[in-house]
């Protein structure tokens, strides 16, 4: 593999990367829909009447569930733009956003991209004023799994013209063992490397979460039982769990 053929990516890379290989892919579609669907039922069961919803970050099943809700979303609006899309409204940062929302959404773990308990505690306290609902987000097994610890490979034909081999390797911060350093690495036709990060990512278990949705004014914690979320091209289920505030 050469020099040229090695790619650093930022964050609307990744996702126009993620785009183009479901492109590919007669049943990317069905893929999107079946992730928005357990969060779509979940909403429903949760807050029958809700009518907003705030995304974190940046997820593909925002098209699919602004068509039932009004979606606000986090995100560098060169991401939002490349695709098509109605009814959807983006901020740069969660400190511009303004308002409150039936529901907050922060899946795909995302309460671990943060590199201190001090800012986890933070973005939870900023949700809290956000959300006059339910906050549902997303977590692996920390206590029991150590997924930050393991490497995860998938690969993905796609209609037996392009191939794609992706790696998550996370390297261990030497001298706080809950602080990680994330990478996502995608060979393209096993002639292209693309990397994506480094992203400093912390642990989170669920029983810390608990503690810090109490302080921040909750008044229900769930892990909810047999409903699991795999993020697009993940080898591992996360356990979807849902806050209520306000």
């Amino acid at each position: 593999m050469s020099e040229q053929s090695f790619v650093t990516l930022n964050q609307i890379s990744y996702w126009e990367l993620i785009k183009d290989i479901g492109s590919f892919n007669d049943r990317w579609d069905d893929s999107v829909v079946i992730k928005a669907e357990i969060f779509l039922k979940l909403i429903k069961s949760l807050q029958p009447n809700a009518e907003t919803v705030l995304f974190l970050h940046f997820n593909p099943i925002i098209f699919y569930i602004s068509k039932f809700y009004k979606v606000t979303v986090i995100c560098n609006s060169d991401i939002l733009n490349s695709y098509q899309h109605e009814n959807i409204t983006s901020f740069e940062t969660i400190d511009s956003v303004s308002g409150t929302f039936d529901i907050t959404l922060g899946i795909d773990e995302h309460l671990t991209y943060f590199d201190s308990e001090l800012r986890q505690r933070q973005q939870i306290d900023r949700v809290a004023k956000l959300t006059k609902g339910w906050f549902i987000t997303t977590l692996q097994d920390y206590k029991n799994f150590a997924p930050h610890k393991k490497n995860q490979i998938e690969a993905v034909s796609v209609n037996g013209n392009h191939n794609y081999i992706m790696l998550e390797s996370s390297i261990v911060d030497k001298f706080d063992k809950q602080l990680w350093y994330h990478y996502w690495l995608c060979i393209v036709d096993h002639s292209c490397l693309k990397c994506f990060g480094p992203r400093a990512r912390r642990t989170m278990y669920f029983k810390q979460l608990a503690k810090y949705s109490v302080d921040a004014g909750s008044t229900q914690y769930v892990i909810q039982k047999n409903l699991l979320y795999k993020g697009f091209f993940s080898k591992n289920f996360e356990h979807i769990i849902t806050v209520k505030f306000g």
